[in-house]
């Protein structure tokens, strides 16, 4: 058990900085759907897609590819892998940025990006630059475990963010090029702040077969990342080929165009913000621990039994948010202002969709650690290839006849798909114990949880706060009476999050 409360841990802070870091994120989502439209939120929301898909291409998956050869080289050999990626990325980076920033005005044209923003397609060249300088950096202090650091690293950097906001809206009146040059601020803060840790680790030039063998292991990852970046994004720039007819039928005498659904629909899958979060921080811990872990004798229970608990942690956040989320966006704030503004309200009834799309994605990350124990990480290029087939399809055919549902439920189909074939094969390479006679309750558990909280949001005037809070009660309690969680497994599970160890022979029962 203390293992798991390791990795608990490391989850925690990782979890912890993040949930804090995105919250502060989400708090200018209100922010802006007081200070610009459904439509200028589209248009972020265009150029804010663009930014993920390029990530991939300028990473070349160094940072898995160094977290996977530096885990088992020397102090001489990890600073050469230290070097050669850092360096291949800083060069390519630079390169591709150039080449972004020369196709800014044909790029306004294909996105529908009114005359005058053009501008923030060089924001967005010099954000990728400067983010690809940290990749390395960030997956070393994973590496080194360094948690606390990472997160403060992080946390700082968003509220750089948030302070340039504020100063460039408010005080310099700079419209939408605000966010942008904001996150171009703290993208360059973030990597100074890694100048010590450069000149130490990076002082070496670039070895052609440590590079070689960098590209090896993470080129394949690129594939399969920017399928998964299609899967994440694709409803977003599927959305802005929707009819105007189509518009008019599904959304009758609400006004709206292109960009002011898009907007909404941007909105609505940013309020899916904690699904990604336990997504994220889940990652960031587990792929190291599970590299590390992978040979005691005992692995394939231990990683077994951690699923079952991530999932019940992931049901009781995302239920519980899903019972309240209307209620939360409403709150008052200054001048009697609701947090969101209810021209964005339409698009509340998505958001379980896509925290179901984000449980997927959890589950999918578990799994990963199969291929990459067995070194088949060109697998995940055709299992995400798969799923960006079926997202691109279920956009194209079912955006039109549903409009945000349309696009949320191919997201669901999409990762569905993946989490089913990336399960089938890790258990052919590295088969944990998964206990279906207690796993297919939990995920009725799951199922029926998801179901209230959809009910929830489809009709919130409908359902008050009396049945909300009575399901809630016993959705709650429900995985202690199924057994699914039991009483000695969750006492030694506390210690992780109260930072206090548990005694011996308590944790030696489970």
């Amino acid at each position: 058990m203390s293992r798991i409360r390791a990795l608990a841990k490391d989850s925690l802070i990782y979890g912890v900085s993040s949930i804090v870091s995105r919250f502060l994120v989400f708090l200018l989502n209100p922010f802006y759907t007081h200070v610009f439209t459904t439509a200028d939120f589209g248009i972020q929301a265009y150029i804010l897609t663009l930014i993920p898909f390029l990530n991939i291409l300028y990473q070349f998956g160094f940072d898995s590819a160094y977290l996977r050869m530096a885990v088992d080289a020397d102090e001489e050999k990890r600073r050469r892998l230290f070097a050669s990626a850092f360096w291949s990325q800083a060069a390519g980076s630079l390169i591709f940025s150039l080449a972004f920033a020369a196709l800014a005005h044909p790029l306004a044209r294909a996105f529908l990006i009114p005359a005058g923003h053009e501008n923030l397609f060089y924001y967005a060249a010099g954000i990728l630059v400067l983010d690809t300088l940290c990749v390395v950096p960030f997956a070393h202090l994973r590496l080194q475990r360094k948690a606390a650091l990472f997160a403060a690293l992080r946390t700082g950097s968003v509220l750089v963010t948030i302070a340039g906001n504020l100063f460039f809206i408010l005080k310099l009146h700079m419209g939408l090029a605000g966010p942008f040059l904001a996150n171009l601020i703290a993208s360059g803060a973030t990597a100074a702040a890694f100048l010590p840790m450069l000149f130490r680790e990076a002082r070496r030039a670039p070895a052609p077969e440590t590079v070689r063998a960098l590209l090896v292991f993470g080129l394949p990852l690129v594939p399969s990342g920017l399928y998964g970046t299609i899967n994440e994004m694709a409803g977003r720039l599927f959305m802005r080929h929707i009819h105007q007819s189509d518009i008019d039928r599904l959304y009758p005498g609400q006004g709206y165009d292109v960009l002011k659904l898009s907007g909404i629909f941007a909105l609505a899958w940013k309020l899916g913000v904690f699904g990604q979060l336990l997504v994220q921080m889940y990652r960031l811990a587990w792929q190291p621990f599970f590299q590390q872990r992978q040979k005691d004798s005992d692995a394939p229970e231990l990683f077994g039994r951690i699923l079952r608990y991530f999932l019940i942690f992931i049901g009781y956040c995302s239920v519980t948010l899903m019972a309240c989320l209307d209620k939360l966006v409403a709150i008052p704030i200054g001048a009697h202002k609701p947090i969101i503004t209810p021209a964005f309200w339409p698009g509340l009834q998505i958001v379980p969709g896509v925290l179901l799309s984000y449980a997927l994605q959890a589950w999918v990350v578990h799994f990963t650690l199969g291929l990459y124990l067995a070194k088949q990480t060109k697998q995940l290029m055709w299992i995400n290839g798969a799923g960006a087939v079926v997202t691109l399809v279920g956009n194209w055919f079912l955006i039109p006849i549903l409009g945000l549902w349309g696009a949320t439920l191919s997201a669901v189909a999409c990762y569905l798909v993946i989490a089913v074939m990336i399960t089938l094969r890790s258990q052919a390479l590295y088969p944990i114990a998964i206990h279906w006679k207690r796993m297919f309750p939990l995920l009725a558990w799951l199922a029926a949880g998801w179901t209230f909280g959809t009910v929830v949001q489809a009709s919130p005037g409908a359902i008050g706060w009396g049945p909300r809070l009575g399901t809630l009660l016993v959705f709650w309690s429900l995985p202690f009476a199924l057994g699914l969680l039991r009483p000695a497994e969750f006492r030694a599970l506390l210690p992780a999050f109260r930072g206090r160890r548990v005694a011996p022979q308590a944790a030696g029962r489970q």
